[in-house]
């Protein structure tokens, strides 16, 4: 093998969708070598559509989530990669557009790892979905360490501190640098001072402006933040590249939204969140337009809602309920 990707799967259905199939094609047309690894129990009919595009199938228990699976693929293929290293998983819908040209914009300027999108939540580090990593840092001792680590023990809050953050930030102190097309530093003000999760604040400009060809499911079936509903989401899918809509909406057909996710809000909270995330997204485009007076002005106007916001909840009366009847 040159380079390899190592492919993370599951499906609650013991299936491999429509758009997975899709998407490691076009893995494959980037001259990966696929090792896919799957903690769904696959029948053969199914580890047999992989086999055309993949070099290697992995079945395994389902236990530490994709770090646990890209460790399994990694422990066996370890003295096979010679080249560049690819992270991938199923999380997300595509490639909605062109991976060969989001991939080549990517990796235009030099680096040690790259990922298509950079989150400043909880520390700066590059999502986990689409991870690329060049010969150095993948030999790197640091990098190795981080993969062996036992992630079928952990918990899932233990698996994205010691895998998805604690792999960025261990490499960056060894040294190493990294690359993204969405950067919180060329995103506006309020990237900086009020961490979010850009996929699923920014779906549309990453889609539209920066070309990351990709949307999480997460976004779709769940609608976290109470924001624009599936198929507003889904017009713009049809806009960018048709052939994804239906692939996805078969998908989601199966899919089971996962409501404990989304926080139950009052009118004036949603209301009240709505314009902040309208804020960020235009002090975004200020921000990529240049407009450095207007991006200041709606930051301003941003810092204020939120500080109000604050307030507000700190003098909201608390309500106590006291049973009904006496001593």
């Amino acid at each position: 093998m040159q380079d390899v990707c190592l492919f993370a799967h599951f499906d609650k259905d013991d299936r491999v969708a429509d758009y997975v199939l899709g998407y490691l094609r076009k893995i494959k047309e980037l001259q990966f070598s696929i090792v896919f690894i799957s903690t769904a129990k696959l029948p053969r009919i199914e580890t047999e559509r992989l086999r055309a595009d993949c070099s290697d199938v992995i079945l395994r228990e389902n236990t530490g989530l994709d770090f646990g699976s890209w460790s399994a693929g990694f422990a066996k293929h370890e003295a096979e990669i010679n080249g560049r290293l690819l992270l991938a998983n199923d999380s997300v819908y595509g490639p909605i557009g062109s991976l060969a040209t989001a991939f080549d914009r990517l990796t235009t300027l030099p680096a040690d790892f790259y990922g298509f999108v950079e989150s400043i939540e909880r520390t700066p580090h590059l999502q986990s979905w689409f991870l690329l990593f060049e010969p150095p840092a993948v030999q790197s001792r640091q990098f190795r360490a981080i993969l062996s680590q036992p992630f079928s023990a952990m918990t899932k809050t233990e698996i994205i501190v010691n895998g998805e953050l604690g792999l960025s930030q261990r490499l960056v102190d060894a040294g190493f640098k990294y690359n993204a097309l969405y950067l919180t530093g060329r995103s506006g003000l309020a990237a900086l001072f009020f961490p979010f999760n850009p996929t699923q604040v920014l779906w549309r400009e990453l889609l539209i402006y920066d070309q990351i060809p990709f949307l999480k499911i997460e976004l779709l079936r769940d609608n976290p933040m109470n924001l624009e509903d599936q198929e507003t989401i889904l017009s713009f899918v049809k806009l960018v590249d048709p052939s994804m809509y239906c692939p996805i909406k078969d998908h989601l057909r199966r899919s089971i939204p996962n409501s404990t996710r989304r926080a139950r809000l009052s009118n004036f909270e949603r209301r009240v969140r709505q314009l902040r995330f309208d804020l960020t997204r235009k002090g975004y485009r200020l921000s990529r337009e240049h407009r450095r007076a207007a991006e200041i002005w709606n930051f301003c106007k941003l810092s204020s809602i939120i500080t109000m916001f604050f307030v507000w909840r700190m003098l909201r009366p608390k309500y106590t309920v006291h049973p009904t009847g006496g001593m």
